[in-house]
């Protein structure tokens, strides 16, 4: 995502169609880890995923830094919801403003 802002800013583009996949090899399936908040990982929660179904999202590189944020935050969010984890931990946007 930082990519696509980089490259928005020299080239005066906005919209961009991005597409994020997971591959791996071996016989295991894919486990998504949370930090427990003690700066300790556990995949309690984890859904072993044998195949990860890319993740396609069209971003508005022009968009506020508050809204990008929160873009970043929603993509995420969408890519780990398939391994059963529904908090993006790691990213943390700072709130909306309801009046925008």
């Amino acid at each position: 995502m930082a990519l696509v802002r980089s490259v928005a800013s020299k080239t005066g583009s906005e919209e961009y169609d991005v597409r994020v996949g997971i591959e791996w090899s071996g016989d295991e399936p894919l486990t998504i880890v949370m930090d427990d908040g003690y700066g300790f990982v556990h995949d309690l929660s984890s859904t072993p995923l044998h195949q990860f179904v890319p993740v396609d999202s069209t971003i508005d590189a022009s968009e506020s830094d508050l809204d990008y944020f929160w873009h970043v935050h929603d993509l995420a969010e969408d890519c780990i919801n398939q391994g059963g984890v529904s908090n993006v931990s790691m990213i943390r946007p700072p709130a909306r403003d309801d009046n925008n």
